[in-house]
C-alpha cells in the first residue's frame, strides 16, 4: 500500500518530537507542526502546467530551499552541486528501471533509498545536512524525470505517496547511520574516559 511507509515513520517523528523532545528545545513545536502539515498535504495534488504534482512535495522544495538560502555562501554553493548529483543519480535509476527493468532484482524503493542515502554519504561530511541533501536532491529528480515522461506523454504524477515512501526510507535510513555513528563514538569517548581513571588509580 503506498504512503503506508510514510505515513508510520512520520508518525513515529510526530510522537517523538511532540512528547519526547524537551519543551524548552526551540525547534520542537516547528518540528511537530511542519511533520503535521506534510502528512495533511500527502494525499492532496495540483495540476501545474499540465504536471500533477504534490502538495505535499511543493511545500518540502520551499522548506528545503528557505533552509538552502540560509547556508554558507560556499556551504550553499556545494550543497547545490550535490544535490544536483542526487537528482541525476535518481533520474538514472528511474530511467534504467523503466528500459530495463530486469536488473531490479530487490524492492525498488530500498535500492533507491539505498543509493541515495550511500550517495550523501560520499558527498556530505557534514552528516546534519545529508537529510536535506536527500529530499531535495529526490524532488528535483522527480521533477526532472516526469519531464522526461512527458516527452514519451507517459503520464506521471509528482511526489506521489510511493515516492514519499522512498524519501521516508531513506531518511529512516540516513538517520540510523548518523545515530550509530553518534553511539560509537559515545562509546569510545567513555571508554577512553575509563582507561584514563584506572591509570590514574593504578
Amino acid at each position: 500500500m503506498e504512503g503506508l511507509i510514510f505515513y508510520w515513520i512520520s508518525w513515529m517523528v510526530w510522537i517523538m518530537a511532540t512528547f519526547f523532545m524537551a519543551r524548552t528545545n526551540k525547534y520542537r513545536f516547528l518540528l511537530s507542526a511542519w511533520v503535521l502539515c506534510l502528512m495533511i498535504m500527502s494525499p492532496l495534488t495540483v495540476n501545474i502546467l499540465n504536471f500533477e504534482i504534490g502538495i505535499a512535495v511543493l511545500f518540502l522544495l520551499a522548506s528545503l530551499y528557505v533552509f538552502a538560502g540560509r547556508l554558507k555562501k560556499l556551504s550553499k554553493l556545494y550543497f547545490l552541486f550535490c544535490t544536483f548529483i542526487l537528482m541525476m543519480a535518481y533520474v538514472t535509476f528511474h530511467l534504467f528501471e523503466l528500459f530495463d527493468p530486469v536488473w531490479v532484482i530487490f524492492s525498488r524503493e530500498w535500492m533507491l533509498s539505498v543509493l541515495m542515502v550511500y550517495m550523501a554519504v560520499l558527498l556530505q561530511k557534514n552528516r546534519m545536512l545529508r537529510l536535506p541533501l536527500i529530499l531535495l536532491g529526490g524532488i528535483q529528480g522527480e521533477f526532472l524525470y516526469a519531464f522526461i515522461l512527458k516527452s514519451f506523454s507517459f503520464p506521471y504524477t509528482i511526489g506521489s505517496l510511493a515516492f514519499l515512501d522512498i524519501m521516508a526510507i531513506s531518511i529512516s535510513v540516513s538517520s540510523l547511520w548518523i545515530a550509530v555513528h553518534w553511539t560509537v563514538k559515545y562509546i569510545e569517548a567513555n571508554f577512553k574516559h575509563f582507561e584514563r581513571e584506572k591509570q590514574k588509580l593504578s
